[in-house]
């Protein structure tokens, strides 16, 4: 962790100070440019506890071969969240495209530098609610990973009703979630909301399996695998008339 980000979560300790904080920081984009300063920076906010980019990428590799397995030869990907590409640069040969998209400028230009040269692998900034940059019908297969926990639970409905539109009639998506009922997740949140009085606005949120499941329903995916730890992970397919 840089000084400054180690500055950054003290002062976020200091009520008297979070409002000013807060004022400065007061949108996702923002937040992450804030921590996109370098790719140091970025790769240990987004991963906390790694201490290398060679572990950064491990990960990323091993959670690119975990997806591989759901995605059809030639599919054109979604990456929603993709940070500097973590996963989307070891997904890609086993694609025809993946399409990154991030609210952070600083973390796509990171993105496009750390992966110069790749082959169909393609950033696109967004505003951090939708992606009114694809049309319908677009992706064969989409995934949103460590993300939507870091936004309020109306925008991560905005980004689900948008993948929806985005995919391909039968396509599926790979989702995660923060599970409120797993004991150390509700450790977190209760130790949490104890320390601090005004908060960041990526703070963790959490759900259930049952929440994100009538969520999905009622947007119109079909959920097809659901495991649960301290992340409720979904595979679910968009159904759509006709």
């Amino acid at each position: 962790m840089s000084f400054l980000s180690k500055i950054t979560r003290w002062l976020q300790k200091q009520n008297a100070v979070m409002l000013i904080y807060r004022s400065l920081f007061n949108t996702y984009e923002k937040h992450w440019d804030f921590h996109a300063r370098s790719r140091q920076s970025t790769i240990s906010h987004i991963l906390s506890g790694v201490k290398s980019e060679e572990e950064f990428d491990r990960k990323g590799r091993d959670f690119a071969n975990f997806l591989k397995k759901m995605i059809r030869p030639g599919s054109v990907v979604l990456d929603l969240g993709c940070g500097i590409g973590r996963v989307s640069q070891f997904l890609v040969p086993h694609c025809t495209e993946v399409h990154g998209v991030d609210v952070s400028g600083r973390n796509i230009r990171l993105a496009r530098e750390k992966c110069r040269g790749i082959k169909g692998l393609f950033f696109h900034k967004n505003n951090g609610r939708d992606i009114k940059l694809f049309a319908d019908n677009t992706f064969d297969f989409a995934f949103a990973t460590l993300m939507l926990q870091h936004l309020e639970k109306e925008d991560a409905l905005s980004y689900l009703l948008e993948i929806h539109r985005v995919l391909k009639p039968g396509s599926s998506v790979y989702l995660d979630f923060l599970n409120i009922l797993n004991t150390w997740n509700l450790k977190m949140f209760i130790n949490h909301s104890k320390r601090y009085k005004y908060e960041s606005v990526a703070k963790l949120r959490y759900y259930t399996k049952n929440e994100v499941r009538a969520l999905l329903n009622a947007i119109g995916f079909k959920v097809l695998e659901i495991t649960v730890d301290i992340y409720i992970r979904v595979l679910a397919e968009a159904v759509k008339p006709g």
